[in-house]
């Protein structure tokens, strides 16, 4: 076992993007935090993907606005050319005829990342004094003067408050494998949060894809909801790269068959969209466990009744999607700085 790490004012386990919101914001306010993920790469599911000489987001795909909070941050990362206005909209692959407008007028920018959605990630890690990759913390455990974290390799990780930005199911299982200190309501809340799987598969294409502009196709009905072509997107001009999502119910039902059983039956869909001299150079798959909230928590976070302090937030507090993660990062942080403070002049 390491040596013990200092004690710093707030671990966060998690570096998607409310992991990173919060941190960035906490840090700002002149706290000590330290980000712990179990990933190779900060992001979460602002995943990017590099095949052969080209790039594949695959995860989330792009992200739209709804806030004006948000779309302050939104405006900041335009005016860096951090980020672009993709489309208003997607065809289903007939025509140009836009299936994503939900209501008719909604004519709200979908926004991609230069480079791929990974970057944004990457772009708010930079700026923090300690984030750790490939950790994988096992139990946490704690009292009135803090926590402790343990990852698997023995390390410990000592702080005053601790932000757990997971999947829920799985920072209930890092609570679980130590003392559980929730009291009944908060566990049973947490547990009444849900999540959809989502098959990935990832092809690069040598020949003609015939994806409509702007380079996506949804198909919410049908086994395959979503077909995207990254170079038309505009993060992959050195190769064409095609990402392929199943549908929430055809994930699940094909979760446990083999990769290329897989890989094969998101294919039979891509054919649609490639020209019958085209190429498959390489497919690669990821599952996503925990693609989406379906049962989401009301509130923009949740706060353990009992000390020592907890926090909880992800994009399954106060609503699904992009927006959601980072606006439940920054109220979070806005009640870690308030019970921070309060203690510091108690």
């Amino acid at each position: 076992m390491s040596d013990q790490y200092a004690n710093v004012d707030v671990l966060i386990i998690g570096a998607g993007l409310a992991g990173l919101m919060a941190a960035k914001q906490l840090q700002e306010r002149g706290l000590n935090v330290t980000v712990l993920d179990k990933g190779v790469s900060v992001g979460g599911r602002l995943a990017t993907r590099r095949i052969g000489p080209g790039l594949a987001d695959h995860g989330a795909q792009f992200f739209t606005v709804r806030e004006p909070e948000f779309q302050k941050w939104v405006d900041e990362w335009l005016k860096l050319g951090l980020v672009y206005e993709w489309s208003r909209g997607w065809t289903d692959g007939s025509a140009a005829r836009f299936v994503d407008l939900e209501p008719a007028e909604d004519i709200h920018p979908r926004y991609a990342t230069h480079g791929g959605m990974n970057a944004l990630a990457q772009h708010l890690a930079k700026g923090l004094n300690d984030v750790q990759v490939n950790v994988r913390i096992v139990t946490a455990t704690g009292d009135d003067g803090g926590w402790v974290l343990q990852d698997e390799d023995g390390n410990l990780f000592q702080g005053k408050a601790l932000l757990l930005t997971a999947p829920v199911p799985q920072s209930l299982e890092i609570l679980d494998a130590g003392a559980s200190l929730l009291i009944a309501s908060d566990n049973e809340a947490l547990k009444r949060i849900q999540y959809a799987p989502c098959l990935a598969g990832m092809f690069w294409i040598e020949g003609k894809v015939t994806i409509p502009n702007p380079g996506a196709v949804q198909r919410k009905n049908s086994p395959v909801s979503w077909i995207a072509d990254n170079q038309q997107k505009g993060i992959s001009p050195e190769a064409t790269l095609v990402t392929v999502h199943a549908s929430e119910q055809y994930s699940a039902q094909m979760w446990s068959a083999p990769d290329e059983r897989i890989l094969n039956a998101l294919e039979t869909d891509l054919r649609i969209f490639i020209t019958p001299d085209s190429q498959i150079r390489e497919a690669q798959l990821k599952r996503w466990k925990y693609s989406n909230p379906t049962v989401l928590h009301t509130e923009r976070y949740l706060v353990g009744e009992n000390k020592p302090f907890v926090v909880f937030a992800g994009d399954a507090f106060g609503g699904p999607r992009v927006e959601g993660a980072v606006l439940s990062g920054l109220a979070a942080a806005n009640a870690l700085t308030a019970e921070l403070v309060r203690g510091t002049n108690a």
